[in-house]
């Protein structure tokens, strides 16, 4: 019994240590950042965040229409006194993985894309945010799923590009009349 209440102090902590590691992110971005790496089972992960939240060591804020997790006072307290107990394997791979997964992270919450299916055809939502205020969207029809995914990924590398050069050709017509 104390060998699994010690697993599962260890996966509250390498959880934490995660979440500190790769700043506000949805739920979904903490799983699929936990499903790259391994770092436990998905329904431990789950019971692990229920427990954590519970203890007010992370806290789910509305941002627009996303909820965030981030680690509270109280949960970097926690990290701080027992954090040699980081499961070492989940340690190495945050500390080589996050930086690429915050900026990842960054993206998808600054540049929202989703696709939704209507009849036989997929309407396709593109926004581009900036400090929590939407500064552009772009809707448009894919004539199938896999277009309609294809834009959704495609969105974050574009995204600047699309919108700079709009937003010129907009200027430009202005300026012409």
């Amino acid at each position: 019994m104390a060998e699994v209440q010690r697993e599962a102090h260890r996966d509250k902590l390498t959880l934490l240590y995660a979440l500190l590691h790769l700043g506000p992110c949805t739920e979904d971005q903490l799983v699929r950042f936990n499903d790259a790496y391994s770092m436990m089972e998905q329904f431990q992960l789950y019971v692990t965040l229920g427990e954590l939240r519970d203890a007010q060591m992370i806290v789910e804020e509305q941002r627009l229409e996303r909820k965030l997790l981030s680690v509270t006072e109280e949960g970097k307290n926690m990290l701080s006194m027992f954090g040699e107990d980081v499961w070492p394997s989940s340690k190495i791979q945050v500390d080589n993985n996050a930086a690429e997964w915050k900026h990842m992270i960054r993206d998808e919450l600054q540049m929202p894309a989703e696709w939704q299916r209507q009849g036989n055809e997929y309407r396709v939502t593109l926004r581009l945010l900036e400090n929590d205020n939407e500064i552009f969207n772009l809707s448009m029809m894919a004539v199938d799923r896999q277009q309609a995914v294809d834009f959704c990924r495609r969105w974050p590398k574009q995204a600047s590009f699309l919108y700079r050069t709009i937003m010129e050709k907009l200027g430009e017509e202005q300026e012409n009349q």
